[in-house]
């Protein structure tokens, strides 16, 4: 159960204590021996709102509270039927079931709930005593069938769309309170590793002059290479950091874009089939984004996990396709979906995507998913991954540009 139920139950029991009280009291007020079946119900009554209370502080389904609900109020009909009908002016408690399930459960939930709550003032209404059935009588008792079919289909709508709401602001608060926090550690990461790159230059161009002074060999080749690619490294993570500390961006074209990270893949991962499945706007220059230098990163990152959860599930194979929407929200779009064939992921990894390092993932879900999640939305553009038959999928969405030429212009 939610959190979010977990705080309104325990107010709403108390609700429906004092409810129970009323009942309790209207006996009395009757001046009347009810029947027996009448101190069953209450007892009933009391034994679902002690289980409330208890489970309150427990996980519970959501089923579970509809059953309690839907049990409680067919009791409440039961005792309105055995206590003077639908005269009896109680019967209004039965918009506290309905009001509950709007507020806890799901539509469907709270929508058969209300069905069941009408249902049953309309079946009080068709057994009215023959003392009740004078004319000016009945005019009131469908008056107030009708408030009350009024009330409860109001109180359904302000309440589900009021928890709805609720509920969305509360999981887009707690989204911007993941996003905040992934992003202070990225920037202390970056920070770090490019005072880290800042620093080895110094040892590097040391060894560079201590290795030109060496006697021609191939170990003095080799180490050239090495000290070489390690300069290009620092200095490939220096001006990345700067680049996006800066939100400088470069154009390039989607065709270019596929050509460059399949490239980097397929140099990356040799032993993996690359299935790329892209149409003609794809292949074309016609559209282009406004990338940086992570971007391009931050793809082959996902790739790079897809061929790791594929590997680990005897699958020597990852697929990218493209995809161009021409007239998306008023602009074109574009839609890059890496699939994987592994075993799926668990549902806390899928909400946790992109927010929350899985340091214990083989599948390589660690700051790297971090990275390019930020690295995306630096873009404008959002990334979500679900599970599909036959493994994951990650869904990278962006804007794009059309150029313009000369055809598109006439």
């Amino acid at each position: 159960m939610p959190h979010f139920n977990q705080q309104i139950m325990t107010p709403l029991s108390w609700g429906r204590g004092f409810a129970l009280l009323l009942q309790v009291l209207y006996l009395f007020w009757l001046q009347q021996m009810p029947s027996p079946v009448v101190w069953v119900i209450l007892s009933v009554q009391t034994a679902i709102l002690l289980h409330t209370l208890v489970i309150s502080r427990a996980t519970v389904s959501e089923l579970g509270i509809f059953v309690a609900l839907l049990l409680d109020a067919l009791l409440l009909i039961a005792y309105v039927y055995l206590t003077g009908g639908i005269a009896n002016p109680l019967i209004s408690l039965l918009l506290l079931p309905v009001a509950t399930a709007s507020l806890m459960l799901k539509s469907r939930y709270a929508l058969s709930l209300l069905v069941i709550a009408i249902a049953g003032y309309s079946l009080l209404l068709s057994v009215v005593s023959e003392h009740q059935a004078h004319q000016s009588f009945i005019s009131h008792l469908i008056g107030m069938w009708l408030v009350f079919i009024a009330s409860a289909l109001l109180l359904y709508y302000l309440v589900s769309r009021l928890v709805r709401a609720t509920r969305g602001q509360q999981l887009e608060l707690e989204q911007q309170k993941q996003r905040q926090l992934r992003d202070d550690y990225l920037l202390a990461l970056g920070v770090s590793a490019a005072d880290a790159a800042h620093q080895l230059n110094t040892p590097l161009s040391s060894m560079a002059v201590m290795v030109d002074d060496m006697p021609v060999s191939d170990d003095k080749k080799l180490m050239e290479q090495q000290i070489s690619r390690c300069q290009k490294i620092t200095q490939s993570i220096q001006a990345q950091f700067e680049q996006l500390k800066q939100r400088q961006y470069q154009t390039i074209s989607v065709s270019d874009l596929l050509s460059q990270v399949a490239s980097s893949f397929r140099l990356l991962h040799p032993e993996v089939r690359l299935e790329l499945d892209a149409g003609s706007d794809c292949n074309s220059n016609l559209y282009q984004l406004n990338s940086h230098l992570g971007f391009n990163s931050a793809l082959l990152n996902i790739m790079d996990n897809a061929a790791k959860a594929s590997e680990l599930n005897q699958q020597s194979r990852i697929k990218l396709a493209c995809e161009i929407d021409k007239n998306h929200a008023g602009q074109p779009s574009l839609t890059l979906q890496i699939f994987d064939y592994g075993e799926g992921l668990a549902k806390h990894q899928l909400e946790s995507y992109g927010f929350v390092p899985n340091f214990n993932s083989q599948q390589g879900m660690g700051t790297g998913s971090l990275i390019s999640s930020a690295s995306i939305e630096l873009m404008d553009g959002t990334i979500h991954i679900e599970n599909h038959p036959q493994g994951a999928v990650v869904t990278v969405s962006l804007p794009i540009k059309q150029q313009v030429t000369a055809k598109t212009r006439s």
